[in-house]
Protein backbone atom coordinates (compact mmCIF):
# COMPACT_ATOMS: atom_id res chain seq x y z
CA UNK A 1 0.00 0.00 0.00
CA UNK A 2 1.52 3.32 -1.07
CA UNK A 3 1.26 5.54 2.01
CA UNK A 4 3.63 7.28 4.42
CA UNK A 5 3.73 5.11 7.52
CA UNK A 6 4.11 7.41 10.52
CA UNK A 7 4.93 10.84 11.81
CA UNK A 8 8.38 10.39 13.33
CA UNK A 9 9.51 13.70 14.82
CA UNK A 10 8.86 17.41 14.86
CA UNK A 11 11.28 20.27 15.53
CA UNK A 12 10.33 23.89 16.09
CA UNK A 13 12.26 27.06 17.04
CA UNK A 14 12.84 28.37 20.55
CA UNK A 15 14.73 31.46 21.72
CA UNK A 16 15.52 30.46 25.32
CA UNK A 17 16.39 26.77 25.61
CA UNK A 18 16.42 26.41 29.43
CA UNK A 19 13.04 28.18 29.66
CA UNK A 20 11.56 25.96 26.94
CA UNK A 21 12.96 22.80 28.53
CA UNK A 22 11.26 23.66 31.84
CA UNK A 23 7.99 24.50 30.12
CA UNK A 24 7.78 21.29 28.11
CA UNK A 25 8.99 19.04 30.92
CA UNK A 26 7.18 20.51 33.91
CA UNK A 27 4.12 22.14 32.36
CA UNK A 28 3.29 20.16 29.21
CA UNK A 29 4.58 16.89 30.63
CA UNK A 30 6.96 15.63 27.96
CA UNK A 31 9.96 13.42 28.81
CA UNK A 32 13.57 14.59 28.54
CA UNK A 33 15.69 12.64 26.04
CA UNK A 34 18.94 14.54 25.43
CA UNK A 35 20.48 17.90 24.65
CA UNK A 36 22.65 18.21 21.52
CA UNK A 37 25.59 20.57 21.11
CA UNK A 38 27.06 22.67 18.33
CA UNK A 39 30.62 22.13 17.11
CA UNK A 40 31.89 24.60 19.72
CA UNK A 41 30.03 22.84 22.57
CA UNK A 42 27.23 25.40 22.90
CA UNK A 43 23.60 24.15 23.11
CA UNK A 44 21.88 23.40 19.78
CA UNK A 45 18.71 21.33 20.36
CA UNK A 46 16.93 19.67 23.23
CA UNK A 47 15.08 16.51 22.35
CA UNK A 48 11.96 15.67 24.33
CA UNK A 49 9.78 12.60 23.84
CA UNK A 50 6.01 12.32 23.43
CA UNK A 51 5.56 8.57 23.50
CA UNK A 52 8.45 7.52 21.27
CA UNK A 53 8.12 10.56 18.99
CA UNK A 54 10.88 13.13 19.34
CA UNK A 55 9.88 16.76 19.87
CA UNK A 56 12.87 18.97 19.11
CA UNK A 57 13.33 22.41 20.70
CA UNK A 58 15.70 24.13 18.30
CA UNK A 59 18.02 27.13 18.58
CA UNK A 60 18.27 29.81 17.29
CA UNK A 61 14.70 31.01 17.65
CA UNK A 62 12.80 33.34 15.37
CA UNK A 63 11.46 36.75 16.38
CA UNK A 64 8.17 36.11 14.59
CA UNK A 65 4.70 36.25 16.19
CA UNK A 66 2.27 33.35 16.17
CA UNK A 67 0.11 33.30 13.06
CA UNK A 68 -3.57 34.25 13.16
CA UNK A 69 -4.50 31.05 11.30
CA UNK A 70 -3.38 28.73 14.11
CA UNK A 71 -0.78 27.07 11.88
CA UNK A 72 1.85 25.76 11.82
CA UNK A 73 0.67 23.82 14.87
CA UNK A 74 1.98 20.72 16.61
CA UNK A 75 -0.42 18.48 18.53
CA UNK A 76 0.34 16.05 21.34
CA UNK A 77 -2.13 13.24 21.92
CA UNK A 78 -2.95 12.25 25.50
CA UNK A 79 -4.36 8.83 26.38
CA UNK A 80 -7.36 9.93 28.44
CA UNK A 81 -9.40 12.92 29.58
CA UNK A 82 -7.96 12.88 33.12
CA UNK A 83 -4.41 13.38 31.87
CA UNK A 84 -5.68 15.96 29.38
CA UNK A 85 -7.50 17.96 32.09
CA UNK A 86 -4.44 17.92 34.38
CA UNK A 87 -2.15 19.17 31.58
CA UNK A 88 -4.63 21.89 30.58
CA UNK A 89 -4.74 23.20 34.16
CA UNK A 90 -0.93 23.36 34.36
CA UNK A 91 -0.69 25.21 31.05
CA UNK A 92 -3.48 27.65 31.93
CA UNK A 93 -1.69 28.44 35.21
CA UNK A 94 1.66 29.04 33.47
CA UNK A 95 0.66 32.40 31.99
CA UNK A 96 0.98 31.53 28.28
CA UNK A 97 -1.82 32.51 25.91
CA UNK A 98 -4.55 29.86 25.97
CA UNK A 99 -7.67 29.25 23.92
CA UNK A 100 -10.90 27.57 25.00
CA UNK A 101 -11.09 23.83 25.52
CA UNK A 102 -13.00 22.31 22.60
CA UNK A 103 -15.48 19.44 22.82
CA UNK A 104 -15.86 17.57 19.51
CA UNK A 105 -18.81 15.68 18.09
CA UNK A 106 -18.91 11.99 17.28
CA UNK A 107 -17.95 12.62 13.64
CA UNK A 108 -14.61 14.17 14.66
CA UNK A 109 -11.41 12.17 15.22
CA UNK A 110 -11.00 14.10 18.50
CA UNK A 111 -12.94 13.87 21.75
CA UNK A 112 -11.53 17.10 23.13
CA UNK A 113 -8.74 19.53 22.23
CA UNK A 114 -6.94 22.54 23.65
CA UNK A 115 -4.70 25.03 21.84
CA UNK A 116 -2.15 27.43 23.32
CA UNK A 117 0.88 29.49 22.29
CA UNK A 118 4.14 28.53 23.96
CA UNK A 119 6.70 31.06 25.32
CA UNK A 120 8.38 31.20 21.88
CA UNK A 121 5.16 31.85 19.91
CA UNK A 122 4.77 28.28 18.63
CA UNK A 123 1.18 27.09 18.23
CA UNK A 124 0.72 23.89 20.25
CA UNK A 125 -2.29 21.63 20.83
CA UNK A 126 -3.23 18.86 23.23
CA UNK A 127 -5.96 16.41 22.32
CA UNK A 128 -7.64 13.15 23.21
CA UNK A 129 -8.27 11.00 20.14
CA UNK A 130 -11.55 9.15 19.63
CA UNK A 131 -9.60 6.13 18.38
CA UNK A 132 -6.50 6.15 20.61
CA UNK A 133 -3.10 5.91 18.98
CA UNK A 134 -0.48 3.42 20.12
CA UNK A 135 1.36 4.45 23.30
CA UNK A 136 4.48 5.02 21.21
CA UNK A 137 2.73 7.63 19.04
CA UNK A 138 2.67 10.75 21.19
CA UNK A 139 2.44 13.26 18.35
CA UNK A 140 -1.19 13.20 17.19
CA UNK A 141 -1.03 15.57 14.21
CA UNK A 142 0.54 18.65 12.68
CA UNK A 143 -1.25 21.45 10.84
CA UNK A 144 0.29 23.61 8.10
CA UNK A 145 -0.90 26.63 6.15
CA UNK A 146 -1.54 26.39 2.42
CA UNK A 147 -2.27 29.06 -0.15
CA UNK A 148 -3.92 26.53 -2.48
CA UNK A 149 -6.00 23.76 -0.92
CA UNK A 150 -6.50 21.77 -4.14
CA UNK A 151 -2.75 21.75 -4.76
CA UNK A 152 -2.04 20.59 -1.20
CA UNK A 153 -4.60 17.79 -1.40
CA UNK A 154 -2.97 16.57 -4.60
CA UNK A 155 0.52 16.82 -3.10
CA UNK A 156 -0.23 14.92 0.10
CA UNK A 157 -2.47 12.25 -1.39
CA UNK A 158 -0.50 11.57 -4.58
CA UNK A 159 2.98 12.53 -3.39
CA UNK A 160 2.99 10.94 0.08
CA UNK A 161 0.01 8.63 -0.31
CA UNK A 162 -1.82 10.01 2.71
CA UNK A 163 -5.51 9.20 3.12
CA UNK A 164 -7.85 12.18 2.91
CA UNK A 165 -9.96 12.13 6.09
CA UNK A 166 -12.09 15.26 5.75
CA UNK A 167 -12.42 18.68 7.31
CA UNK A 168 -12.43 19.56 11.01
CA UNK A 169 -12.41 23.19 12.25
CA UNK A 170 -11.78 24.43 8.72
CA UNK A 171 -8.65 22.25 8.44
CA UNK A 172 -8.33 19.45 5.90
CA UNK A 173 -6.89 16.31 7.49
CA UNK A 174 -4.88 13.43 6.01
CA UNK A 175 -4.05 10.17 7.75
CA UNK A 176 -0.89 8.05 7.99
CA UNK A 177 -0.96 4.26 8.13
CA UNK A 178 -0.86 4.27 11.95
CA UNK A 179 -3.63 6.86 12.40
CA UNK A 180 -1.45 9.94 13.03
CA UNK A 181 -2.49 12.89 10.88
CA UNK A 182 -1.32 15.89 8.93
CA UNK A 183 -3.61 18.80 8.14
CA UNK A 184 -3.62 21.96 6.06
CA UNK A 185 -5.54 25.19 6.48
CA UNK A 186 -6.12 27.37 3.43
CA UNK A 187 -5.19 31.04 3.88
CA UNK A 188 -5.17 34.03 1.53
CA UNK A 189 -1.54 34.75 2.37
CA UNK A 190 1.03 32.59 4.14
CA UNK A 191 1.90 33.95 7.57
CA UNK A 192 5.38 35.14 8.44
CA UNK A 193 5.54 32.17 10.83
CA UNK A 194 5.21 29.79 7.87
CA UNK A 195 7.77 31.65 5.77
CA UNK A 196 10.34 32.13 8.56
CA UNK A 197 10.32 28.80 10.32
CA UNK A 198 13.80 28.70 11.85
CA UNK A 199 16.92 26.68 11.08
CA UNK A 200 16.57 22.88 11.23
CA UNK A 201 12.85 23.13 12.12
CA UNK A 202 10.88 20.50 10.24
CA UNK A 203 8.42 17.60 10.42
CA UNK A 204 9.61 14.09 9.55
CA UNK A 205 7.77 11.02 8.29
CA UNK A 206 8.78 7.35 8.09
CA UNK A 207 8.16 5.56 4.79
CA UNK A 208 8.99 2.15 3.34
CA UNK A 209 12.02 1.65 1.11
CA UNK A 210 9.70 0.97 -1.84
CA UNK A 211 7.55 4.04 -1.26
CA UNK A 212 10.63 6.20 -0.77
CA UNK A 213 11.59 5.66 -4.42
CA UNK A 214 8.10 6.62 -5.58
CA UNK A 215 7.99 9.74 -3.38
CA UNK A 216 11.46 10.81 -4.52
CA UNK A 217 10.12 10.94 -8.06
CA UNK A 218 6.71 12.45 -7.29
CA UNK A 219 7.64 15.26 -4.86
CA UNK A 220 9.19 17.59 -7.50
CA UNK A 221 6.49 16.74 -10.04
CA UNK A 222 3.84 17.90 -7.56
CA UNK A 223 5.53 21.26 -6.90
CA UNK A 224 7.61 20.17 -3.95
CA UNK A 225 11.32 20.96 -3.78
CA UNK A 226 13.92 18.40 -2.74
CA UNK A 227 16.73 19.80 -0.56
CA UNK A 228 18.83 16.63 -0.52
CA UNK A 229 20.14 15.04 2.67
CA UNK A 230 22.88 16.93 4.51
CA UNK A 231 23.17 14.14 7.09
CA UNK A 232 24.11 11.68 4.37
CA UNK A 233 26.73 14.01 2.89
CA UNK A 234 28.10 14.51 6.42
CA UNK A 235 28.41 10.72 6.81
CA UNK A 236 25.82 10.45 9.59
CA UNK A 237 23.30 7.99 8.12
CA UNK A 238 23.33 4.31 9.19
CA UNK A 239 23.90 1.79 6.40
CA UNK A 240 20.81 1.32 4.26
CA UNK A 241 18.94 4.35 5.61
CA UNK A 242 17.78 6.84 2.99
CA UNK A 243 16.29 10.27 3.59
CA UNK A 244 15.60 13.63 1.99
CA UNK A 245 14.55 17.00 3.31
CA UNK A 246 12.12 18.93 1.13
CA UNK A 247 9.62 21.76 0.93
CA UNK A 248 5.96 21.16 0.10
CA UNK A 249 4.42 23.64 -2.39
CA UNK A 250 3.88 26.13 0.45
CA UNK A 251 7.48 25.90 1.75
CA UNK A 252 6.57 23.81 4.78
CA UNK A 253 9.83 22.05 5.67
CA UNK A 254 9.51 18.24 5.69
CA UNK A 255 11.56 15.04 5.67
CA UNK A 256 10.96 11.44 4.62
CA UNK A 257 13.13 8.61 5.88
CA UNK A 258 13.26 4.96 4.83
CA UNK A 259 15.05 3.04 7.57
CA UNK A 260 17.72 0.44 6.83
CA UNK A 261 17.86 -3.10 8.15
CA UNK A 262 19.78 -2.05 11.25
CA UNK A 263 18.97 0.78 13.63
CA UNK A 264 21.88 3.17 13.91
CA UNK A 265 20.99 4.81 17.22
CA UNK A 266 22.10 8.29 18.19
CA UNK A 267 25.84 8.91 18.06
CA UNK A 268 27.59 11.26 20.48
CA UNK A 269 28.07 14.93 19.67
CA UNK A 270 31.83 14.37 19.56
CA UNK A 271 31.53 11.59 16.97
CA UNK A 272 28.97 13.57 14.99
CA UNK A 273 31.21 16.61 14.60
CA UNK A 274 34.29 14.47 13.91
CA UNK A 275 32.51 12.76 11.00
CA UNK A 276 30.95 16.02 9.82
CA UNK A 277 34.24 17.89 9.69
CA UNK A 278 36.02 15.01 7.97
CA UNK A 279 33.36 14.71 5.27
CA UNK A 280 33.02 18.44 4.73
CA UNK A 281 36.78 18.81 4.36
CA UNK A 282 36.73 16.10 1.68
CA UNK A 283 34.03 18.11 -0.13
CA UNK A 284 36.01 21.34 0.23
CA UNK A 285 33.60 22.79 2.77
CA UNK A 286 33.87 23.90 6.38
CA UNK A 287 31.68 24.25 9.45
CA UNK A 288 29.06 26.97 9.04
CA UNK A 289 28.39 29.79 11.48
CA UNK A 290 25.16 28.01 12.44
CA UNK A 291 27.04 24.79 13.23
CA UNK A 292 29.53 26.78 15.32
CA UNK A 293 26.68 28.08 17.46
CA UNK A 294 26.30 31.60 16.11
CA UNK A 295 22.72 32.55 17.00
CA UNK A 296 21.05 34.54 14.24
CA UNK A 297 17.48 35.62 15.02
CA UNK A 298 15.26 36.21 12.01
Amino acid sequence: MFQAETLDHVAFPVRDLPRSERFYLETVGLTFMTQRKNADGSPRHTYMKAGENIVGLTLPGVAVPASASGAPRYAIGLPNVDQFDAAVKRIQASGVKCFDVESHGADSPFVTAFQFIDPDDNQIELCVRRQPLAETDGVSHVIFETGNLARSIKFYTEGLGLKLVGEVRGETLFEFQNGQMLGVKEVKELAERTRKKGRACHVAFNVSQEDYDVMLERIPKLEGKSLGDFRATDGLRPDGERSIYFFDPDTNYLQITALGDKSGGMISDEEKWKLTQENRQKAGRGISSFDKGVKIQK
